[in-house]
Formats: C-alpha cells, structure tokens, sequence
C-alpha cells in the first residue's frame, strides 16, 4: 500500500494489481481447483490471439507437472499441490521491452480497442502469473522471439503487487533459427488437479470446436498427452480496429476525443471520429442536437456535453455498427468443429449483424443431434471463441433452450441433442470479471431464440425423415419375418421346400 504525496499517513492508496489481488475471487481464483482451471484458460486464450494476430495457424502446447512427485504413484492425491504450468506458442513473439508490461503489468495489453478479440481487461493473464507468484513465491520465466529479429530473449521476473510494475531478476539473448517466433511462459502455482481435471479437459475438448484451426496439446500431470489435431487449414477473417459508434458513448469518452481531436468544427468532429457518420449525417444530427456544425469541439461546456451524449443515444437515424470489427466462427467452421461430437445430424445458423449498447454483435447457433452425444439436452457455450464451462444455468442462452418446445418439433428432453452458441461482440455482457456466463439481455435473448428455433426447424425434417425411413425399414423387415415364418409352416404342412422367394414372386404375379 501507498501512501499518496500530500496526504496524511493513515490515507493509504491501492495499486490495481494489489486490488486486484485483494479481489481475485471476482475474476474466479477462489479455489485452487478453479485457479488451476483460469491460469490455464487465461494463458492459451492469449497465444491462441497472439497466433491468430500473427496469421498463422496456432500450435499451442500447456505442460503441467507436479513440483512434488516424490509420492507413490499409486497413491490417492487430492487438496491443492505445487505445479509448473508452461505453455508455449507459435505466435508473433513479445518485444523485449514490451515484456516487463505485457506480461508483469496489470491492466495492460492490446486488446482495448474496438475490435473482436478473446481478451477484455488485459486482467487475466497478469493475475494467473500474481496468483502463482503469491502462492509460491517463485519468480516467472517468459522465453521469446520474433520473425524480425535475429535472436530471441529469456527474462526471469517477479510482480510487485503494491506498485504493480515487474521487477526483472535475470535475463539474456537466445539464439533462434530466422523462422521461428512464438512465446513460452513458466511459472508454478498452487492447484488442485484431482477436482479441476474434467473442468480442463472439457476446455480443451471445447476450443478444439470452436477453433478446429488450432493443434492443442495438454501434458497431464499423470503424464499422460491430450492432442487435438488441426480439422481445417483456414484462418478465420481478421477483424477491423474500427472507430466507436455515436451510440453507447458516455461524457467521459466524449470529452476524451473532443480533447484529442484536431477537427475544427463539430461536423468535422462527427465525421472524423464516429464510424458511418457521413457529412449529411453529421449535418442533419447537429441540427437535431441544436448545436452549430460551425462550432469548435473543445468550446462546449459540461452541460453541453451530456446534452450531446443524450443526443446521440436518441437519435434514430445512425447506421448500425460496421460489422467489419467481428469475427464470426462461421457456420462451415462451426460445422467442421462439431465433427468432434460424432453427430448424426448438425444444422448451424448465422444470424444478421445487430446492435447492442452501440456494440455490434452477430450471434451463431447450431444443434447437433444424435450419434456419440448420450442421452439428454447439453448446452456448448461459446463467447468470441471462449467456451464457458461454469455458471450455466444463470447464462441467457440456458434460459431460452429451457424455454424451447421441443415437442413441437417431433424431438424430446431425452434425445442425444446439443445446442451450440457463440456470440462474437466488441463488448460482451459478461455478468462478471471471470468471463463465465453472459447477462439475460432482451436483444441477446431474442437473437439466439430466433437462430435455436430456425435450426430446430431444419433439424426436425431430417430427423423425421431418417424416422420414416427407419419406421419403413422395421416394417419391411416384420414383412419379411412374417414371409419366412409362412414359408416354413407350408414346408411342413405340404412336405416340400416353399422358398420365401416364391411367396415374394407370387405376390407379385397378384
């Protein structure tokens, strides 16, 4: 804790890694199994975009290795233990003095702009490596290199929570080979594997569908390797960093681009600093708000400003938001993805662009049916390919399949069906810091009923279909039963062989 120049002695000030530190249940370090389960998640969420960034097709590789394996291996394990966690990317690379922040700063990274990406706070990852420091007291070892270097850097730090900033213990070059890029990062934590076990292999199982691109790898403490091989060879579109939309804009964010705008009247402000905001748009909003395309920016005053921010939350005739900062899964992805199920039958639909808070979003729904699903309704979450895995009965998406009718489309609670969902977004409503459920909101809700119910539709016909061929055959073959059971009773009655295939003819020459 500090305490702020000026200030008496008793008035002490947070850093944000120590808040953090002192709340870390809120982003789900709670328990060590849970702990384990997010500094896993948080790590392979970040080298999955530091390869898609990249544009190459992710290889990600995480080791987890007991520190303390001198036990019997038959011996029953279970509370928290020691663990090396490493995981390891081919993706860009970190630059070396972008290293001590990227990775040792809280509330720092390259994901707050407005465009799609996995990460929202620049939170996760820092707090996985505080969690480990906290629980151990050993330092960090990030190894990396870059395509546009000639070699690459190994830096061993530790975090200083009062200050949040890095302290660095030793570091030096490595040699690499002219191709070769990508990031490993090392350190120890407390966990509990025995109770977060079938928690990771499921968040595995899950992002090999929602990211059949990727080659995933886990080495168990067991030992023991989980590969997931790469499905498909295409790397899903790059999305746009694009400029805010006039909706969802608060005081604040308007005095910021009105102080760092070089524009020298409002018309020009519009247009340069708002998406799809065009001079006739800009124009005719003015005229709404009644103030003075002529007037220059930094000269409204506070009153002004949030009639303004109340404008533009009114006004009806803005475009919706470019898409083009989105980056939908796609229904043929999501379909190569799903393969891993083994279902009979899959329908995926991609709903149309929509708006929520003046972020775009699209939804992507699909339902498998039948095959190595087992019996009953189970429910894939999905939010900017991020499977979430707790908190399920309190997410939107739950609430809309429990409202679902299935019987009006010939399918029951008992049948092998999954429902599937991904929601891609600038900003999605997650209900808390841990990125575990999104919030029941009407817009969200709607959109994924409408996707659920017209892939219900498709998927209904074909499962009538398959059930009217399957009912066609089950009675041609109680025909046939019934056919050979005559032939046999009038061999016996008459002495001689009546072949099945002669009562067949015969019924035919009737």
């Amino acid at each position: 804790m500090l305490t702020p120049k000026g200030y008496s002695p008793n008035i002490t000030e947070l850093s944000v890694s120590a808040w953090f530190y002192r709340n870390r249940t809120i982003a789900g370090f709670d328990n060590p199994a849970r702990s384990l389960y997010v500094s896993i998640r948080e790590l392979v969420e970040n080298s999955l975009d530091a390869c898609e960034d990249e544009r190459v097709l992710p290889e990600v590789s995480v080791f987890l290795h007991r520190e303390d394996d001198s036990r019997e291996q038959d011996l029953i394990r279970s509370g928290p233990e020691i663990y090396e966690l490493m995981v390891k990317d081919n993706g860009k690379g970190i630059k070396r003095n972008d290293i001590p922040v990227l990775i040792g700063k809280m509330l720092t990274g390259t994901k707050f702009t407005l465009r799609q990406s996995r990460g929202t706070f620049g939170l996760g990852g820092s707090l996985a490596l505080l969690y480990g420091q906290v629980t151990t007291q050993e330092p960090i070892e990030v190894v990396t290199g870059r395509r546009d270097e000639p070699y690459g850097h190994r830096v061993v730090m530790r975090l200083d929570i009062e200050t949040n900033q890095p302290n660095i213990i030793e570091e030096e070059r490595i040699s690499k080979s002219p191709d070769e890029s990508g990031t490993m990062i090392s350190f120890q934590l407390q966990g509990d594997w025995i109770r977060s076990k079938r928690r990771i292999i499921e968040y595995f199982s899950q992002t090999a569908i929602i990211v059949p691109h990727a080659s995933l790898l886990l080495e168990t403490p067991e030992g023991d390797m989980l590969k997931f091989d790469r499905l498909i060879d295409n790397l899903p579109v790059a999305p746009k960093e694009m400029k805010p939309h006039p909706r969802g804009i608060d005081v604040e964010m308007l005095k910021k681009m009105i102080g760092a705008t070089r524009a020298k009247d409002l018309k020009s402000f519009m247009k340069r600093s708002f998406q799809r905001v065009g001079i006739s748009t800009a124009e005719e909003f003015l005229q709404y708000s009644q103030l003075d395309k002529r007037r220059v920016p930094s000269s409204l005053q506070q009153n002004e400003l949030v009639s303004m921010m109340n404008a533009l939350a009114s006004y009806k005739r803005f475009l919706p938001p470019s898409p083009k900062s989105l980056s939908p899964a796609g229904t043929s992805v999501l379909m190569a993805g799903v393969q891993r199920l083994s279902p009979d039958f899959a329908v995926f639909r991609q709903r149309a662009p929509n708006v929520y808070e003046g972020h775009p979003f699209i939804i992507e729904t699909g339902i498998a049916y039948g095959g190595g699903l087992g019996a009953g309704v189970k429910i894939y979450r999905f939010a900017n390919r991020i499977p979430l895995l707790y908190d399920e009965r309190s997410d939107v998406s739950y609430r809309v399949v429990r409202n679902l009718n299935l019987k009006h489309y010939g399918l029951r609670q008992d049948d092998p069906i999954a429902f599937v969902v991904h929601i891609c977004s600038t900003k999605i409503p997650y209900k808390t810091v841990g990125k575990e459920y999104l919030g029941d909101v009407d817009i969200l809700r709607r959109e994924i009923e409408l996707g659920f119910k017209d892939c219900l539709r498709e998927l209904s016909e074909k499962v009538r279909k398959r059930n009217r061929v399957h009912k066609q055959r089950k009675r041609e073959t109680r025909l046939v039963n019934y056919y050979q059971f005559m032939s046999e009773t009038l061999s016996a009655i008459l002495e001689r062989e009546i072949s099945i295939k002669k009562l067949f003819s015969s019924l035919g020459d009737e």
